[in-house]
């Protein structure tokens, strides 16, 4: 039996804990929160990563930038993709054609967000590939990380 957990009480977003796999409900609250000013991606990941632990007694294997640029990625898939565009002039043209290939595929997302581990999750290592660049993302993305 898979065990899962559903919560909303992290301002009033809804989020899903299975095992290896998080799902974050794309929806007006999870908007609200990310409009707000400050790093609310940061503080949403650092909940998710110790809600997990709680749950399962053991760390969700994602690292806390990655899931906090996932979160971003999916929530502002047009800002972000813009901004990866903005980050491919730095990169080799492997890894911007990467970032390209990335930004198309997160228009095509749908209203629930699937963070998982490695094992389960075979879109993980965009979101690892694009964690040492967090401090630019975030930069680029204003208040809304």
């Amino acid at each position: 039996m898979n065990e899962h957990y559903t919560e909303t009480v992290f301002e009033s977003i809804t989020i899903q804990y299975e095992n290896k796999i998080v799902r974050i409900t794309c929806d007006s609250a999870l908007m609200n929160y990310l409009e707000l000013p400050g790093n609310g991606s940061v503080p949403l990941a650092e909940h998710i990563l110790k809600t997990y632990e709680h749950y399962f007694h053991k760390p969700l294997l994602i690292s806390l930038h990655s899931l906090a640029i996932e979160i971003l990625g999916h929530v502002y898939a047009d800002k972000f993709a813009s901004c990866c565009s903005d980050l491919a002039i730095h990169l080799s043209s492997e890894q911007s054609n990467c970032l390209k290939k990335m930004a198309d595929k997160l228009l095509e997302r749908t209203s629930i967000i699937d963070c998982g581990e490695k094992s389960v999750d075979n879109n993980r290592f965009i979101w690892d590939f694009l964690e040492p660049l967090h401090s630019f993302i975030y930069m680029l993305l204003g208040k809304n990380c």
